[in-house]
């Protein structure tokens, strides 16, 4: 057997088209979805991301401001940043790119951002109302992977699906985005015990743990729908944390490292940012 490739790209390409719709209702109410991104200093990838974000942006009728703060900036300095965005009315979401500083509270930095201007979707109240199932801002790349896996056209209610990773970036809010869809769900990550004996019994797998190559053909399920999310840079090359070569004769449906969660999670993030503006 030979898995279909979930094309991220394509699924992207439809939910621009939908994008320009609503980008294209707002222009004629004299709206222009604006986005403040907050990138300190010049850590290679951070800047690339941000990159894509620009261009997605500018491509699709809206704007994109960068404040690209150095190194030495303060967590003061950078949430006063922030406050200013907050009460900025033409600032319609707001983005600071991870990871930061180890001396910065990643929590602290995040929570400091207007909860209705957070496009990223990692504010506690967008979490907590994520958790409640009445969300308003949903996390750009578990909302991504939702598409992805919607797109398969296999309902997930009952289905057995195995997250491994439990970060609040990806992990913990898409076993959430999962349960809320009726799924049933084990949240895994790299100290679990008999890892391979859990991914196994998946139906559908989503690996978000970032280590390049965690999960193997023998850890499979026949016929699972699999998500790697995982991104690792070594010597200049991007891995997933699923060998590809190894999983995909074992599945029926599979993402690649480059071309599938990548592009869907800027498109979902464009989308954050035009609803954002609607609410406004």
């Amino acid at each position: 057997m030979c898995a279909h490739i979930i094309n991220g790209k394509a699924i992207a390409a439809e939910v621009y088209k939908e994008l320009d719709e609503k980008v294209s209702r707002l222009r004629q109410r004299g709206i222009r979805p604006r986005a403040a991104i907050v990138l300190l200093g010049s850590e290679e990838m951070s800047a690339r991301y941000v990159s894509l974000k620009e261009q997605a942006a500018v491509k699709h009728g809206m704007e994109c401001i960068t404040y690209h703060l150095s190194e030495e900036t303060t967590q003061e300095e950078l949430i006063s940043l922030l406050d200013r965005l907050n009460a900025d009315s033409t600032v319609h979401g707001i983005i600071v790119q991870m990871p930061l500083p180890d001396t910065m509270d990643t929590t602290l930095v995040l929570d400091a951002i207007d909860p209705a201007k957070d496009i990223d979707g990692l504010h506690f109240c967008n979490a907590g109302k994520l958790l409640n199932d009445t969300p308003a801002i949903v996390a750009c790349t578990p909302r991504a992977i939702m598409r992805l896996i919607d797109s398969t056209g296999v309902d997930i209610t009952s289905k057995h699906i195995v997250v491994v990773g439990r970060s609040n970036l990806v992990g913990r809010p898409i076993a959430i985005c999962l349960l809320n869809r009726n799924a049933t769900v084990s949240v895994c990550h790299t100290k679990t015990n008999s890892l391979g004996s859990i991914t196994a019994t998946a139906d559908i797998l989503v690996v978000a743990a970032g280590h390049a190559g965690l999960i193997t053909a023998d850890m499979v399920k026949e016929g699972a729908i699999v998500i790697d999310v995982g991104q690792t840079n070594i010597d200049g090359k991007l891995y997933g944390d699923v060998k590809f070569d190894e999983v995909e004769p074992k599945a029926s449906y599979i993402t690649k490292v480059t071309g599938g969660v990548g592009p869907m999670t800027v498109a979902m993030l464009m989308t954050n940012l035009a609803e954002c503006a609607e609410r406004m």
